[in-house]
């Protein structure tokens, strides 16, 4: 089968979890014997002046687009994608994996896709109409793309039980395609040490102080404790959160961002739990499914969640993750349970890393997408 997956943005020079899931997507496929190309979307990657072509270290054929400007973008990279397309396919069992894009770019993408003869599929992984959006444009585009986008497709894979479920409105074939990482890595021992990690955008922390409120529970009954932010988001917010944890003085905050992929491994591994807070008043978290619990289980370190969305689906509280209710209070108490219970906190993250294995393992999950769209 050849595969192509326009779902990247900078694949595999930018950093995001989308990049992620989309490489364990193609390695799985590529491995299973299929023949694998990822594209950057027609929007093209930010910076990009010119077209370029490589091969990524895991081995991926890929493709990124240049970026000048956005709509205009979209019309100069869409001659590039026909051409890539044509140039890729062969003589049969030419499918196609989309992401999402801006709405107007998603369609034309697929018309081109039908008109090369690719059968067509998408990741369906964000409830749009659930999403804050700018303005009333955007929020007319995130509708019209939830209520239509797969009329367009062959079949689609929703991240979760919620969107399976909204995506039962196009009667096309579906497959739940969950989390996905690699489990087969080195773990590095506990340490012992009362570290806590969190692993998210800037922006979560700024809007909503949760975690920090949490942690000052803590340290006020266990000044040994830690917390360890490895945030990613632009200039502007980052120094947004430094400067707002200075003003909060809560003590034992070390804040972190573009360390290597063998730091934060390490730095999982290390941590006595996981912090993956869940707004159960938040469609979008009922929606996602984030590819950082994939990452996080894989250190066998316990996270600390909420039971929203896929949680109950794989998750069972005090057995393969502590559950807690969505305050401050309730974080606080399963990290102070961590604390005085070790022998609990390995026992969970031996679980949760049985549940990956079972659950998320990238080369299982990619057998599951190649046998599904070879049906389409």
């Amino acid at each position: 089968m050849n595969i192509v997956l326009i779902t990247s943005e900078g694949y595999p020079f930018q950093f995001s979890a989308n990049n992620s899931k989309t490489e364990f997507i193609a390695r799985g496929l590529k491995e299973y014997g299929c023949k694998v190309t990822m594209i950057d979307t027609v929007l093209g990657t930010k910076g990009l002046p010119n077209e370029q072509i490589g091969i990524s270290q895991k081995g991926i054929h890929y493709y990124l687009l240049p970026r000048k400007g956005k709509f205009s973008t979209i019309f100069k990279n869409l001659p590039k994608l026909w051409r890539i397309l044509k140039k890729e396919k062969q003589e049969k069992d030419n499918y196609v994996i989309l992401g999402m894009t801006l709405y107007p770019a998603f369609v034309l993408t697929t018309i081109l896709c039908m008109l090369q003869g690719y059968k067509r599929t998408a990741l369906f992984h964000e409830w749009h109409i659930g999403c804050k959006q700018p303005n009333i444009m955007y929020k007319i585009e995130a509708w019209v793309k939830d209520k239509t986008f797969g009329y367009f497709l062959n079949g689609i894979f929703p991240i979760s039980h919620f969107l399976l479920e909204k995506g039962e409105r196009f009667h096309k074939p579906q497959m739940i395609l969950p989390v996905m990482a690699s489990y087969d890595r080195e773990v590095h021992p506990y340490a012992g040490e009362y570290n806590f990690t969190y692993c998210g955008h800037a922006n979560y922390l700024l809007r909503n102080h949760l975690l920090l409120d949490a942690f000052k529970i803590v340290i006020e009954k266990y000044p040994k404790a830690k917390l360890t932010l490895v945030l990613f988001g632009n200039k502007k917010q980052m120094q947004e959160v430094k400067q707002f944890i200075q003003e909060t003085t809560i003590p034992s905050i070390e804040i972190k961002n573009q360390i290597p992929e063998e730091e934060l491994y390490r730095l999982y591994d290390t941590s006595l739990g996981l912090l993956i807070p869940l707004d159960p008043s938040s469609l979008q978290d009922k929606a996602r499914f984030s590819q950082k619990i994939a990452e996080y289980i894989g250190s066998k370190r316990p996270i600390i969640t909420n039971n929203v969305g896929e949680i109950p689906y794989y998750f069972t509280n005090e057995k393969s993750a502590l559950i807690v209710d969505y305050t401050p209070e309730a974080f606080a108490e399963g990290m102070i349970k961590l604390i005085q219970r070790t022998d609990l906190a390995n026992s969970i993250g031996n679980e949760g890393y049985n549940i990956g294995i079972h659950h998320f393992e990238y080369h299982t999950e990619s057998n599951k997408i190649a046998d599904f769209i070879r049906q389409l």
